[in-house]
Order: C-alpha cells, then structure tokens, then sequence
C-alpha cells in the first residue's frame, strides 16, 4: 500500500464523510435533548430539529453510498486511478491505497449511524442529563460503554469482512477477463454471499442448540442463585461468549485471506494486463 496515496485517500474521505456525521450527530443529540425537556424550544424549532437531522441523515448515507461508487466503481473497476500513477507503482498497491481507507472509514459510518440510541444514552450521561433509576452514573457509564463495544466492534468487523470480501470479488472479476468485469464481479460477490449464508446458518443453529441446552439447564438448576448456577452448568453457561469469540476470529480470518488473496491475484494478473 502507498503511504501518501493512502493518507490522500484518508483525508478526502474523512473531509467528505466523517464531518458530516459528526454534524449529524450534534444535531441528533440537541433535539433528542429539546424532545425531552432538556432544552426549551417551541414546537417549530423542534420540527426544525427534526427535519434538519432528517436530511442530515440523508445525505450522510448519500455521501458513504457516493464515496463507495466513487472509490470501487469509478475509481478502481473502472481503471479510472491507473491513469494517474505509473511505475514503480503496482496496481495492487494502488487498488489497496485507495480501498483500504474506504473500507475502514465507511464501515465505522455505517456502524454508527445504524444505532445512534446508545451514542445518545453515553452523551446524556456524560453530560449529567439522564435519570439514573437505582443505578449510579458510573455504573450506567460502564454499562453503556460496555454495550457500545459488544455492539459495535461486532458491527464493525462484519462491515470490514464484506468490504475486504467485495474488494476480493472486485480484484476476481478484473483479473481473468477486464471485458466481463461486471458479470464476473457479480458472481463472485453471489458465491460469497451464499459461502457467508452457509455459514451464518450453522452457527444460528449451533446457538439455538446451546440456547436450549442453556434453558434446560436454568429450568434443572431452578433454585440455585445465578453464581451457583454458572459454577454447576461449567462452560454452558458462556456458550454466547464463546461462540461470539470464535464468530470474530472466523471474520479475523476472512479479513487476512481477502488481503492476501487480492494483492497476490492482483500482482500476478493486473501489472500484466
């Protein structure tokens, strides 16, 4: 990967996209404060609010679904970028300068505008703006932080695969027969989706099995207080824990083929094309 076109590619995108939320989020946040009572506004500057966070939500998708058509489309399926950089440049190099970036920083985009509502729990708590009902600050504090990384990191990871995934797909489709790109890249992206399906299937079924078997168990157990019945169940009682464990070290992997896969394909086929 190009150190400087990578840092480019950041920069622009991170101009383009990540502003933009952050805009977003901010007036998210104070009309979800002026929806409570937190901040005293007339009903019309509440529906300005409103429709303001409406549109800004809008165009945010707008600009990741642009930067992604740009990047992928424009830019990389098209060939558009080889125009402008030669050797000693491989192509690979420039396909990972410029996808790279995209992947990670439209991932995290699309990770946090699809659930804000825990971003605004942690902002009001932080701020001191939430009722606490039993629990102190801190202790919601910890909570909501610790439900934001299980969510998240999760998200993000699933995101980063299908990107790395489509970039893996794209590389395919260029590197047998350029005339074809489309069909080829088509494909490659259904026979991944199916691969993933399959996958997603099995372990939906193992944990629906262990979830059963977790069940049974409470139900055995019955009277033991939850500490008691975690030490009489054993490992069962972290079956969720655990198959989230090897869920993430599956797309680990996944991520590290897709690299590997893509810039050895595109090292062999692209600078001979």
């Amino acid at each position: 990967m190009n150190g400087k076109l990578a840092l480019e590619t950041t920069k622009k995108l991170l101009l383009n996209n990540v502003l933009l939320v952050l805009v977003y989020l901010v007036f998210q946040t104070v009309t979800n404060f002026a929806g409570n009572e937190y901040i005293k506004v007339s009903t019309y500057a509440l529906a300005a609010l409103h429709l303001i966070s409406i549109v800004l939500y809008a165009l945010c998708i707008a600009t990741i679904v642009i930067s992604l058509y740009k990047t992928f489309v424009v830019d990389l399926l098209s060939g558009e970028s080889y125009k402008y950089f030669s050797l000693p440049y491989k192509k690979s190099e420039i396909i990972f300068s410029k996808a790279v970036p995209a992947i990670i920083i439209e991932s995290l985009m699309v990770v946090i505008l699809l659930d804000l509502a825990d971003i605004y729990i942690l902002i009001a708590l932080s701020l001191d703006k939430i009722q606490y009902e039993g629990n102190t600050r801190a202790e919601m504090l910890n909570e909501c932080l610790s439900h934001l990384i299980n969510l998240y990191v999760p998200g993000l990871m699933i995101a980063v695969t299908i990107g790395f995934q489509i970039l893996l797909a794209f590389v395919i489709s260029r590197s047998f027969d350029p005339s074809k790109t489309v069909r080829n890249l088509l494909i490659a992206i259904v026979i991944e989706a199916l691969a993933n399906s399959a996958l997603y299937i099995v372990f939906e079924n193992i944990s629906s099995a262990y979830s059963i078997k977790f069940s049974n168990a409470v139900e055995a157990f019955h009277p033991l207080s939850s500490k008691e019945l975690y030490s009489a169940v054993g490992s069962l009682a972290y079956y969720e824990e655990i198959l989230s464990a090897v869920i993430v070290l599956i797309l680990t992997v996944e991520i590290i083929c897709s690299i590997i896969a893509s810039k050895k394909l595109a090292d062999k086929r692209f600078n001979v094309l």
